[in-house]
């Protein structure tokens, strides 16, 4: 009897066993058939991966974004007849560039040649002879040769730029308008990586340029026009329909067969795969819960690669005090003013003796928009420029404009409407792109290529993947790049379940 009663529980255990391994056989066959894929973002990577898996055949589609628009950090907002871009702005590179062959054929790409005209301080508008020469020290001696990996930025430029303005110049007043120029130097460098400091960035790294115009603008149209592109790239209108918005994500939880994502408003989601679109800034922030913890070699990587900020205000006017024949306005200081700016303009932040106007970098006009400018700020008064408020930004920039432009536009006003975005403070951004830093050059391996590797699942599955500008090793902190990492991870996955678009 005892004997039987073992066979009979050694059946039923065999049955439940049986039965267990049916169902996962049966799972794992639905999600060869049909994988489940959610992405969390629908910026420009994350609606480059939801278009593309489409493509690959892949229906199962989830896109949860935390804002209450798609784009990401391409935000174009109406104002009139035009679109102005508080984010990305230039389509840079023409020559494999997939922003560029996505829109080419359209013909709405405008070359915009628009340079700033240097003005200080004291003196009236910088030579522009005097300019170019100053120009082409940091062209000519560019960052090709003799690099070293442990050098920043600022180290090696400043090194070679002292060297030639000695060599250059030896007149004391040229040469002290000179060394008050690097600052301007300085600080477009800043503008193109987002630091807050050329001493943060490194000056070896793997960026590639895109051959072509470097500033292609999209004129009144706006940025978000890559995206409605993408998104017509797939007939099937049903996709938009699975962009879901107002998607704060807060939790992906990874540990089991399926992946499941919590989102602050307490609904869950689960699918066979997750691919994580977020900024490098959310992910150095640890928003997002992840379950199990994302491996060392990552988190290593989150944390030396660096992501920083740069600001910028549009000033509109109804009536402008410009002509046609102005380009815009860099501001070079004279040494001793700038070191007592915040005695000369003490409203809003500043740091020292230094006012937060000296963070503006350049006032200049939006091409094809004639009736607004744009005021771009970098550096480390960015995040508190953020917080001043639009009278504090108004009064400021109005005081720059006349101090330095008081012989040029003697009659400058204030504007009637001010529009910014402060992507610093934004929870959902923390910033606006990424940076090498010396920190993530001196590690064995590519710190993007890390960041841009797979977590596995127990079956060997890529279970979580990651695509943002910050995962590109080559275009990192442009738009081309991201749309690329989003193709990346869409085709990790065709090629995991061998399908062909």
């Amino acid at each position: 009897l005892v004997f039987r009663l073992l066979l009979a529980d050694c059946v039923v255990m065999l049955s439940n066993t049986c039965r267990l391994l049916c169902f996962l056989l049966l799972a794992h066959a639905n999600c060869l058939e049909n994988p489940s894929v959610i992405i969390i973002g629908a910026g420009a990577a994350g609606i480059a991966a939801a278009t593309r898996l489409y493509k690959h055949g892949v229906r199962n589609v989830t896109v949860l974004e935390a804002e209450g628009r798609i784009g990401g950090r391409i935000y174009s907002v109406r104002l009139g007849d035009s679109y102005i871009d508080l984010g990305a702005q230039w389509c840079h590179g023409e020559q494999d560039n997939v922003v560029y062959s996505l829109v080419k054929d359209l013909k709405i790409l405008k070359r915009d040649d628009q340079a700033a005209e240097l003005y200080h301080s004291r003196l009236e508008a910088v030579d522009q002879a005097f300019a170019k020469s100053l120009a082409e020290i940091i062209d000519v001696n560019g960052l090709e040769d003799n690099i070293q990996p442990n050098l920043t930025v600022g180290e090696y430029l400043t090194n070679i730029y002292q060297k030639a303005v000695l060599a250059t110049w030896q007149s004391g007043s040229e040469r002290k308008l000179a060394e008050e120029c690097l600052e301007v130097f300085h600080m477009q460098i800043l503008a193109e990586n987002g630091a807050p400091s050329w001493f943060n960035i490194s000056v070896d790294d793997d960026y590639e340029v895109c051959s072509g115009h470097q500033q292609l603008s999209w004129g009144t149209l706006g940025y978000n026009t890559i995206i409605e592109v993408l998104l017509r790239t797939v007939p099937d209108s049903r996709m938009t329909d699975r962009i879901l918005l107002d998607k704060e994500v807060i939790a992906v939880n990874c540990s089991d067969i399926s992946c499941v994502v919590t989102c602050s408003d307490g609904t869950h989601y689960t699918g066979d795969h997750v691919i994580f679109t977020s900024s490098l800034g959310v992910l150095k922030s640890n928003r997002v819960h992840f379950t199990p913890e994302l491996p060392s070699e990552k988190a290593i990587a989150i944390r030396s690669l660096g992501f920083g900020v740069v600001g910028k205000i549009f000033l509109y006017y109804s009536n402008r005090w410009w002509g046609e024949g102005f380009s815009g306005a860099a501001f070079v200081w004279d040494k001793d003013e700038i070191a007592k700016s915040a005695e000369m303009h003490p409203e809003g932040p500043k740091k020292g003796g230094r006012s937060w106007i000296t963070g503006v970098l350049e006032v200049i006009p939006v091409l094809g928009i004639p009736n607004i400018l744009s005021v771009w700020c970098v550096g480390e008064f960015v995040p508190e420029i953020e917080n001043a408020s639009n009278e504090t930004i108004i009064n400021g920039v109005m005081y720059l404009l006349r101090t330095f432009l008081r012989n040029d536009y003697p009659n400058v006003t204030a504007p009637d409407a001010i529009l910014r975005h402060n992507w610093y403070s934004d929870p959902h951004f923390l910033g606006t792109y990424s940076f090498t830093t010396v920190e993530s050059r001196r590690l064995r391996e590519s710190q993007r290529a890390v960041l841009s590797k797979p977590v596995l699942s127990r079956n060997g599955s890529p279970a979580l993947l990651f695509a943002g500008e910050a995962t590109s090793s080559t275009h990192y902190a442009t738009v081309h790049g991201a749309i690329d990492s989003g193709f990346r991870e869409a085709d990790r996955l065709a090629m995991h379940y061998r399908l062909t678009a």
